[in-house]
């Protein structure tokens, strides 16, 4: 449905977008996701029309619009700071661009009820911005932007000013409003969290490229570049070699660790640097020696942060190095194992757990 080919934006000889290519399907929800100034926004107001492209082209169901100004795509954004008027209340910011637009009363009045009653603030239509709680103003930029029933919206960080309770139940309401209406979402983002729960693919973007686009699953379980693997929750890095195959499975060497077993074949890149990586909740603790099947290495737990739902290890190894592991508290719990600051330990995991990225 929408197509970004080859978009480069640059400001004063600074390139902010480089070469970035993408295609969004029809009802899809697609977030683009990354850190403060990598670029994701300035894709976002090119696809709006608030930005002019360097070069490139922007194509909607293959028209290409890449020059057309904002009033003449059907596309709608929610901001922010959602750019209610203050002075308008919900009702009549709602209704704006209908009135604009010289819709009969008698629509204006249905399509008005009918957005109402789709984003939950029926007994509301009086209320001035001012009164709401931030929740419901974002509610309001939602009704302001699909009233006038475009084909993609465009939502910039817009849970970004909700605390972190509210934020998480106006996600909920986000993604069953977007299966309701079917339209596409284009959803920008600093937060992995909201990422990985709302979208059906997100684009990960670092100083103005795409390192990967794939659906959350694979990002969070594969992750294509050291970036990616960094920015996406939390995870363990380790410097290896690879020094050969057994036929399942590749053989590497950590320096100053030993020998680690992962269960796939990699492709030996003499002239990369390989990293192996593996997240904090695929390690285990444990005062016994590895089996035979797992890899598995001595340390001393430096640092324990109890967090609720899980308690947070930080475990040194033989070589110094800080290993981070999760752990869930139910089992630990159910092994009657509480670890202490200072014990002596083995973290393991299986041949299964892990990638290998090439830098």
């Amino acid at each position: 449905m929408l197509e970004l080919k080859n978009i480069y934006k640059t400001y004063n000889q600074v390139t902010a977008v480089k070469d970035v290519s993408l295609t969004i399907g029809k009802g899809e929800f697609f977030c683009l996701l990354g850190p403060s100034g990598c670029g994701k926004t300035t894709i976002l107001r090119m696809i709006a029309g608030f930005e002019k492209v360097t070069s490139g082209n922007i194509l909607l169901d293959g028209t290409d619009i890449t020059y057309d100004p904002p009033n003449k795509r059907d596309v709608n954004t929610v901001f922010q700071n959602y750019a209610l008027f203050p002075n308008f209340n919900v009702w009549d910011n709602i209704a704006y661009s209908l009135m604009i637009k010289k819709i009969s009363r008698e629509e204006q009045v249905e399509r008005i009820s009918s957005v109402i009653r789709l984003v939950g603030l029926n007994s509301f239509e009086k209320r001035m911005p001012a009164n709401l709680s931030g929740g419901q103003q974002q509610r309001v930029a939602l009704a302001r932007a699909l009233i006038n029933e475009p084909r993609i919206l465009l939502l910039d960080e817009p849970l970004s000013a909700l605390d972190k309770k509210i934020a998480e139940q106006t996600r909920n309401e986000l993604s069953e409003l977007q299966k309701r209406v079917g339209i596409t979402f284009v959803f920008v983002t600093h937060n992995q969290i909201e990422a990985l729960a709302l979208a059906d693919r997100i684009a990960v973007m670092n100083n103005g490229v795409i390192e990967h686009c794939d659906q959350p699953r694979q990002i969070y379980e594969r992750p294509l570049t050291h970036f990616v693997a960094d920015f996406i929750g939390s995870m363990n890095f380790f410097d290896c070699t690879i020094t050969g195959t057994d036929g399942q499975n590749t053989i590497l060497k950590i320096p100053e660790l030993g020998q680690l077993v992962l269960n796939q074949i990699v492709t030996n890149q003499s002239s990369a640097r390989n990293i192996f990586c593996i997240r904090p909740e695929r390690i285990k603790i444990s005062m016994l020696k590895p089996a035979s099947y797992e890899n598995g290495f001595s340390g001393v737990i430096s640092k324990k942060s109890y967090l609720g739902e899980i308690t947070k290890f930080v475990v040194e190894l033989s070589n110094k190095k800080e290993v981070i592991v999760i752990v869930q508290n139910y089992l630990l719990q159910l092994s009657n194992e509480f670890y202490d600051i200072g014990e002596p330990i083995f973290v393991i995991w299986s041949k299964t757990s892990g990638e290998i990225i090439h830098v």
